[in-house]
């Protein structure tokens, strides 16, 4: 995105999940008690976030420093005409909330994003690692989850789920109405398909038709209770689906193996994703997909200007496919 579309980024840790808090977060799985911890720290990680696009945005912040200055000292190498937020994974599960909160910022792309981590985590690969320490604490599955659904009232506080009815709509005091992109990674390992078509329902957004090709999706009615996405409302919120296609090795199409088994034979695609309260662990792992996809760059690139506007990159009829899975 910086070198294709001129666009100049910058980041900072996710306070209270960043690599600072694993011993945290280790801690709580043997006690979840002690949970509050974690979602007060996320909410110092999303007003870092908002102090930081304030050093972007403001013309005495990073564009005067001496390391920003361009082919004069008068000159910055930032423009500071207007602030976007664009974010893949973590940073977009935690990104509508930071969008519900943010005065300085309109639009945002949310990559790969989802809500709600008592839905997602038991359906995301990424949890394994922790279920190691989670499972000898509460050893029945059940348990776990109810769990997890029980202090997601806490998690809320630094997470999208708590803030879900400020991001596209009634704003906040203080901030303006903000415009969402959503991309979503068709059978997503690690952040579950599931969790980013609830946000796009519980937020408003819009749905580009079709989203699935044929034999693409388990449901009856796809993106059920999503509007459609048109030339008509394309200037406000909306969801695009990526798809990596069916699993084949080459041109091949092939039987889908384990991921890394498959990953080990040079395969591509995924399966759809399971309908239960599981992680997809078959084919390759789409998760970074639509990043990775110019056409996908593009329309973000169109969507995170002043008066920018979700343009098809698609072709007509078809869902949109990730790079590598031709049309």
């Amino acid at each position: 995105m910086a070198s294709e579309h001129n666009m100049m980024f910058c980041a900072t840790p996710e306070i209270g999940m960043a690599d600072e808090d694993v011993p945290n977060a280790i801690a709580l799985l043997g006690d979840m008690s002690k949970f509050s911890s974690m979602a007060d720290r996320l909410q110092q990680g999303l007003l870092n976030e908002l102090i930081l696009g304030r050093l972007m945005l403001n013309p005495a912040g990073f564009a005067a420093a001496d390391a920003f200055k361009g082919a004069s000292p008068s000159q910055s190498v930032i423009d500071t005409s207007a602030l976007y937020y664009d974010s893949n994974s973590q940073g977009a599960i935690l990104g509508g909330a930071l969008t519900a909160l943010s005065p300085d910022f309109k639009r945002a792309v949310l990559g790969v994003a989802g809500m709600n981590y008592s839905l997602l985590l038991p359906r995301s690969t990424d949890f394994d690692t922790y279920e190691l320490i989670f499972k000898p604490a509460y050893t029945s599955r059940l348990d776990r989850i109810l769990l997890l659904s029980a202090i997601q009232n806490l998690w809320d506080r630094g997470e999208t789920n708590g803030y879900a009815q400020h991001v596209t709509t009634k704003p906040l005091p203080g901030t303006p109405k903000h415009n969402v992109l959503l991309h979503v990674a068709l059978g997503d390992h690690q952040v579950a398909q599931v969790s980013a078509e609830v946000e796009a329902r519980t937020i408003g957004l819009s749905g580009r038709r079709p989203a699935y090709d044929a034999g693409r999706s388990f449901d009856t009615t796809p993106l059920w209770n999503i509007a459609p996405l048109s030339s008509g409302n394309a200037g406000g919120s909306g969801l695009v689906i990526w798809d990596s296609g069916p699993c084949r090795i080459g041109s091949v199409f092939a039987t889908c193996l384990e991921n890394d088994a498959f990953d080990k034979l040079g395969g591509v695609g995924n399966p759809i994703a399971p309908t239960g309260s599981l992680a997809p662990r078959f084919g390759r792992d789409p998760h970074s997909r639509p990043r990775s996809t110019p056409d996908a760059r593009q329309q973000k690139s169109e969507f995170l200007k002043p008066d920018g506007k979700i343009t098809e990159v698609c072709p007509v009829g078809s869902a949109c496919h990730s790079v590598g899975w031709a049309y």
